[in-house]
């Protein structure tokens, strides 16, 4: 499988992942959805500033991280992309870390069951990548 091909499916899964996080940015309604599974029906005004700082931050380190693989996908040797395809299964590796950690702790804190899977998918992706990926 071509490298380009496997960083523009982590692209997609990655936007399907922070999606729901952009949402919350702009509909109180859907923040607010998101909230009560961890901070109950009336989650204080508190809880909301920290989980709406969280989206934020989130959002913005994803989609950073989305831009730049958009950028490395401008590179045409397969050393560096397999390079590059390692380094972003490790990146990811991190990111994904945390909701496996709480999902083990049994912690409500932990990303729906869905999300968790995409980010093994691309996890997986990017380790085939930097294996047996081609240019």
């Amino acid at each position: 499988m071509k490298i380009k091909t496997i960083f523009k499916i982590v692209i997609a899964i990655g936007i399907l992942q922070i999606m729901p996080l952009i949402i919350s940015l702009f509909s109180s309604e859907f923040s607010l959805m998101l909230t009560t599974d961890t901070f109950g029906f009336t989650p204080s005004d508190d809880a909301m500033l920290m989980f709406g700082n969280f989206a934020l931050v989130l959002s913005f380190v994803f989609v950073g991280i989305i831009f730049h693989m958009i950028g490395a996908m401008s590179f045409t040797d397969q050393s560096v992309l397999r390079r590059l395809s390692f380094l972003y299964f490790v990146l990811f590796g991190f990111l994904s870390a945390t909701d496996l950690v709480a999902l083990i702790q049994g912690s409500n804190m932990a990303a729906p069951i869905p999300v968790i899977i995409l980010g093994l998918v691309s996890l997986g992706l990017l380790y085939y990548g930097s294996k047996k990926g081609t240019a």
